[in-house]
């Protein structure tokens, strides 16, 4: 209370001047229409701007359930549009293996959404960690996809997380094929670019162009079929052999995840045991 008081009389004068600059301003707004009518519009432009700084504040705090909301969203489009594509092949009589199951039959493929909260892309042997485990019915060998294109495989799990290895690695390989053709090859990182992947063993009969779409096929037994790799960047003929080089852009923007979807393949088991009897 002393401090108060000292502080009041110390600065009693500053004080009883911004008292009456107040009143002044007071009367004036209140007398004469023109300085009232600058008064409110002054007035307005300030809380609007202070309601539009709070409401933005209000927005980015609402930004993790709100992207929660949409990566479910896409997980629940994404078996739809798949489901779509499956419908629209079986009336055209094609050849392609439905994501899903046609009818009242059991559903093939389920997607569980997980959020990125580790990553590597700089390293000979990339992985990432996403913050679902094996009580959400994650497993090893799963496939790993974003909204874009592949991502990986699951290598190891928990009870809450999962890491798993990228594209970006060197050990790992995937069946890639054109999407306009069903020829198929290997794809695999070279340790280099971020973006750019090899595709191996496509022989020089093989007709394509730069800007072709690849997909995934279904001989892995992980991934479904047609899921977005990448587009051929560039591609040579070699004196070595009868393949060509070609160099894939990655679809996936693997410095820019933030949200994957996790395969679930609900016919893995089945097709693995009936495929060991052959050997």
């Amino acid at each position: 209370m002393r401090t108060l008081f000292a502080f009041l009389i110390k600065y009693h004068v500053v004080l009883l001047f911004l008292l009456l600059q107040s009143v002044c301003v007071v009367l004036i707004v209140r007398n004469n229409e023109p300085q009232r009518s600058n008064f409110i519009s002054s007035s307005n432009a300030v809380f609007a701007r202070v309601f539009s700084v709070n409401q933005a504040v209000s927005q980015y705090f609402n930004l993790v359930q709100i992207n929660n909301d949409l990566a479910e969203q896409n997980a629940e489009l994404l078996k739809n549009q798949l489901y779509s594509k499956m419908n629209l092949d079986i009336e055209s009589g094609s050849d392609t293996l439905p994501a899903e199951i046609p009818g009242n039959l059991q559903q093939q493929y389920q997607y569980i959404v997980a959020k990125v909260i580790n990553n590597s892309t700089n390293k000979a042997n990339n992985y990432l960690t996403i913050n679902k485990g094996w009580r959400h019915g994650i497993e090893p060998d799963m496939a790993v996809i974003s909204a874009n294109g592949i991502v990986g495989i699951v290598t190891n799990v928990s009870q809450n997380f999962s890491t798993v290895m990228s594209v970006l690695h060197a050990r790992y390989r995937v069946s890639a094929k054109f999407k306009n053709n069903n020829y198929f090859g290997s794809l695999y990182w070279q340790g280099k670019n971020y973006q750019i992947a090899s595709l191996t063993e496509i022989p020089f009969h093989v007709k394509f162009e730069v800007g072709d779409t690849l997909v995934t096929n279904e001989f892995s037994n992980i991934y479904p079929g047609n899921i977005m790799i990448g587009t051929i960047e560039s591609f040579n003929t070699t004196d070595n052999d009868n393949f060509y080089g070609i160099e894939v852009r990655l679809a996936t923007d693997f410095k820019n995840l933030e949200y994957v979807y996790v395969v679930n393949n609900l016919f893995k088991k089945e097709r693995e045991n009936l495929e060991s009897l052959n050997n």
